[in-house]
């Protein structure tokens, strides 16, 4: 059964099934330099279903990727939640149980939509998003991600990042650990993206599936946030709001007083038992 929902007076959204209750929220900005937010945000209820999606392309066009990749995955879980799997339009990967697979068969389904949308409009032409998904059920739950969005946890007061960004930096850090910083920073083309939706005609996100605790936080992110705001910042934020919704409000504060060159989003999520 879908969990009951309310809308808190702030806006954030209170999910209440039987043994698990979530409250949500979520902001997005701008930010100080550029023209349009191509960020896109979604908060679904019904499938226990959290994703911020960050658009590449260039004016509409990313808004529109990451808009289409939203809408897609929410659409797929909503869709194929208790369908047959047979009916699935990729093959589920055996290794994976059914919840890990409804988040991988969803984004490469979102991406399949995008690539067929960028041939309708010369103006969507390789338009493409990074995105992070979350979802839940009573035991689990499943982080699914292609490119740069980022999810964190905060347990107990301590924060650990539980996606691996596909960047090159990411994997020159992965393949030589020992890579001094000053090296790093004098990369070339060192923010290359490795892995998003519409790049390719198949794309295989990364998931990671793990159970969670009550007091659980968890934190989805664009880069145009931990690239501004130091990690142990942004957890001090989190756990000085009253809520996920000021959470959120406060973390897009702090990116653009740092100066926030990039588009800004911020949706964090409170577990409870």
């Amino acid at each position: 059964m879908p969990p009951s929902t309310k809308t808190k007076p702030d806006g954030s959204h209170q999910f209440l099934p039987v043994s698990l209750r979530l409250e949500a929220g979520a902001a997005s900005h701008a930010g100080q330099v550029r023209e349009s937010n191509e960020d896109v945000y979604g908060i679904f209820p019904e499938e226990r279903l959290f994703v911020v999606a960050d658009g590449m392309g260039g004016r509409a066009a990313g808004e529109v990727a990451a808009r289409i990749a939203v809408d897609a995955l929410e659409a797929f879980c909503r869709e194929h939640r208790t369908s047959a799997p047979e009916t699935w339009p990729f093959p589920l990967d055996a290794r994976f149980s059914r919840q890990v697979n409804l988040l991988r068969v969803g984004l490469k389904v979102a991406n399949q939509k995008i690539r067929e949308e960028s041939r309708k409009d010369p103006a969507w032409y390789r338009m493409g998003a990074t995105i992070a998904a979350l979802s839940l059920d009573e035991d689990h739950l499943v982080a699914a991600h292609a490119g740069d969005v980022r999810i964190y946890r905060i347990r107990s007061g301590a924060a650990s990042r539980l996606t691996r960004d596909h960047s090159l930096i990411e994997e020159m850090k992965y393949a030589q650990p020992a890579l001094p910083p000053q090296e790093i920073a004098a990369l070339v083309n060192r923010n290359v993206i490795t892995r998003a939706l519409g790049n390719k005609p198949d794309v295989e996100p990364t998931v990671y599936m793990n159970s969670y605790a009550d007091g659980d936080l968890y934190l989805l992110c664009s880069d145009g946030l931990w690239e501004c705001v130091p990690d142990d910042h942004i957890t001090r934020i989190i756990l000085s709001q009253p809520d996920a919704e000021s959470a959120c409000y406060a973390l897009i504060d702090a990116a653009n007083a740092a100066g926030a060159p990039d588009n800004v989003t911020a949706l964090v999520v409170r577990v409870s038992r």
